[in-house]
């Protein structure tokens, strides 16, 4: 059996999920032209709780550096989708998307913080 480690490496960028429920998280719920809004928004929006409360579960101090170490661990995961080619860097979408998707996540790190206080 041949393994096609190069769609295996693309797959990894939607953390191997089947295609039924990649499409249904690619589908947009609004779409103004310029920003939309699709299920991988809620995803970061979600992950970024997430990684929130497990970086307080950890007992690291709430300051500057709870926002910038979840900030670099999504960095990391945005460059590892422009590194497969899954995030199309070169167009003006793609740019703004992750953009949005870094804003939506620490946006969730940020309010799971201010709940937990």
């Amino acid at each position: 059996m041949n393994i096609d480690w190069k769609q295996m490496i693309y797959n990894s960028g939607d953390f191997f999920l089947p295609k039924q429920i990649k499409e249904r998280l690619d589908k947009h719920m609004y779409d103004n032209g310029f920003l939309y809004v699709n299920g991988w928004t809620f995803i970061h929006y979600f992950s970024g709780m997430l990684f929130g409360m497990i970086y307080l579960y950890l007992g690291k101090e709430v300051h500057f550096y709870y926002y910038y170490n979840l900030f670099l661990i999504h960095t990391i995961w945005e460059l590892w989708q422009m590194l497969i080619g899954m995030t199309k860097i070169w167009e003006l979408s793609g740019v703004i998307d992750t953009m949005m998707d870094t804003f939506v996540y620490m946006l969730g790190a940020f309010i799971f913080l201010q709940l937990h206080r």
